[in-house]
C-alpha cells in the first residue's frame, strides 16, 4: 500500500485591498492632524472653533471689500472732481492741477482697450498673438483712449465735485470722517480680525526657541502658561483702550468710577446711534437731490427741515428748548442748510461724531483675541490641538500627505 500524502493546502499570500489606506500611528512628532482629533468632550468646542473661524473669514472679506470700495470711490471722485485750470487762470502762480486728467485718460484707455478688444479679439484664443488686426486695433484704441483725457478734462467736476462734497460733509459719512476715515477704521479692524484668524490657526507671533528644547511631554503646560499669558495681556489692554476712550472721548473724570463709566459711555453711546439713525433718514431725502445734479447746500428749505426736526424723538434725548431752538424760520422762503443733523443745546461738531464710538473696535477685538487663546487651551488639554512648534509653519495637506509617505516608505 502506497500511503498517501495529504496535501498540505498552499499559503495564498495575502490579499492586498488596493483601497485601503496606511494607517499612520500616532507619534507626537509627526505632524498629523487625524492622530490628533482630541478627546470626546472637546468635539463641540472643535465644532464651534470651526464655526468661529469661517465667519470671521467671512467677515474679514466683507471688510475687506468695504474698505477697496470707500478707497475706490474716494479715488475716483476726486479724480473726477479735480478741475483743470490751463495758463490764463485766476492765479497764473497756482501749480496746475493734472489730477483729473490723468484719471480721466485712465479710463478711456481702459474703456476703450476693453472695448477694442471684446470687438476685434479672434474666436481662436490662439491666434491673439498673431493677428496683427487685433493687436493693432487693441494698442490703438488704448492710446486714443489715454490722448482723450485731454478733451474731457472738465466733463462733469460740477457734478462729481457736488457728490464729493456732499459725501464728506453733511451726509453719514461725515459721522465717520469721510470716506477716507471709513477707511481707516476698517483697516484697523481687518488687523483685528487677521490676528484672531492667526491665533486660531497657532500663526500668531511666537517665539518657540524654548519649545524647541523642551520633551513632547512638557511642550503642552509651557505652551499652556505662554497662550494664557498673551490672553491676560490682550484682556489688560482691552481694559486700558476702554479706560482711555472714556476719559479723553467721552469726557469723563480719572476719579469716575466703574459703575458710573459704564453708566455715561452707555448713555452717550445711545445718544450717538440716535443721531446716527436720524442723519440716515436724512440722507434717504438727501440722495435722490444729489443723484439728479441738485446742490445739496441749496435744496433744503425751512419747512423740510422743520418736518423732519418734528418727526424724529428728539426730546427723549434732549431738552425740548433745545430742539425747539434748532427749528427755522419758515418766513424767510430763500433760506436754506446743509442736510446735517445738529446736535441740540451742545454745540458740538458733528464731523466725526462717531469716531469715539468705532474705536471700541479695537478693545473688542482685543478681547476677542483673549478668547481664542483661552480657547485654544481648551483645545490642546482635550488633544485637538498640536504644540509641536513647527506645526505653525506647516500646511495641514502637506503634513497630512509627508505623513502617509513616511508610513508607505
Amino acid at each position: 500500500m502506497t500511503e498517501e500524502k495529504k496535501s498540505e493546502p498552499e499559503k495564498k499570500p495575502d490579499a492586498v485591498d488596493e483601497k485601503s489606506e496606511p494607517t499612520v500611528q500616532e507619534d507626537p512628532n509627526v505632524a498629523d492632524p487625524r492622530a490628533h482629533a482630541g478627546a470626546k468632550w472637546v468635539q463641540p468646542l472643535v465644532r464651534f472653533d470651526a464655526w468661529w473661524t469661517k465667519w470671521e473669514a467671512r467677515l474679514t472679506a466683507a471688510v475687506l471689500g468695504a474698505e477697496i470700495v470707500a478707497l475706490v470711490a474716494w479715488v475716483g471722485l476726486k479724480g473726477m472732481s479735480a478741475e483743470y485750470q490751463p495758463g490764463g487762470a485766476a492765479d497764473p502762480e497756482a501749480p496746475v492741477d493734472v489730477s483729473g486728467i490723468i484719471f480721466r485718460a485712465l479710463i478711456g484707455a481702459l474703456v476703450l482697450g476693453l472695448g477694442a478688444h471684446f470687438a476685434l479679439r479672434p474666436a481662436d484664443e490662439s491666434k491673439r498673438k498673431t493677428d496683427v488686426r487685433y493687436q493693432v486695433g487693441v494698442s490703438a484704441a488704448v492710446v486714443l483712449g489715454l490722448v482723450s483725457g485731454r478733451f474731457w478734462a472738465n466733463v462733469g467736476v460740477e457734478y462729481f465735485s457736488n457728490a464729493l462734497n456732499w459725501l464728506q460733509g453733511a451726509s453719514t459719512l461725515t459721522l465717520l470722517g469721510g470716506l477716507r476715515g471709513l477707511a481707516t477704521r476698517l483697516t484697523l479692524w481687518l488687523a483685528l480680525l487677521g490676528g484672531s484668524l492667526a491665533t486660531a490657526q497657532g500663526k500668531h507671533i511666537n517665539v518657540d526657541v524654548v519649545m524647541r528644547f523642551l520633551t513632547p511631554k512638557m511642550r503642552l503646560p509651557v505652551a499652556l502658561v505662554g497662550w494664557l499669558a498673551a490672553a491676560l495681556v490682550c484682556l489688560s489692554g482691552a481694559w486700558g483702550f476702554v479706560d482711555h476712550l472714556s476719559i479723553a472721548e467721552y469726557k469723563l473724570s480719572m476719579d469716575a468710577s466703574t459703575g458710573e463709566r459704564v453708566a455715561k459711555v452707555e448713555h452717550e453711546f445711545g445718544r450717538d446711534m440716535f443721531l446716527l439713525r436720524q442723519q440716515m433718514k436724512l440722507d434717504l431725502h438727501s440722495l435722490p437731490k444729489v443723484l439728479t445734479g441738485a446742490k445739496y447746500k441749496d435744496y433744503l428749505k425751512a419747512g423740510e427741515w422743520n418736518d423732519w426736526m418734528s418727526g424724529g424723538a428728539w426730546s427723549d434725548w434732549f431738552p425740548a428748548d433745545d430742539v425747539k431752538a434748532q427749528m427755522m424760520d419758515v418766513t424767510d422762503q430763500t433760506q436754506t442748510r446743509l442736510p446735517l443733523i445738529n446736535i441740540p443745546g451742545t454745540g458740538e461738531n458733528t464731523n466725526g461724531l462717531l469716531i469715539r464710538d468705532i474705536d471700541f473696535v479695537f478693545p473688542f477685538g482685543l478681547v476677542m483675541i483673549a478668547l481664542r487663546f483661552l480657547l485654544r487651551c481648551l483645545l490642546a488639554i482635550g488633544g485637538a490641538v498640536r504644540v509641536d512648534p513647527d506645526a505653525a509653519h506647516g500646511d495641514v495637506e502637506v503634513e497630512k500627505a509627508a505623513a502617509r509617505e513616511k508610513v508607505i516608505s
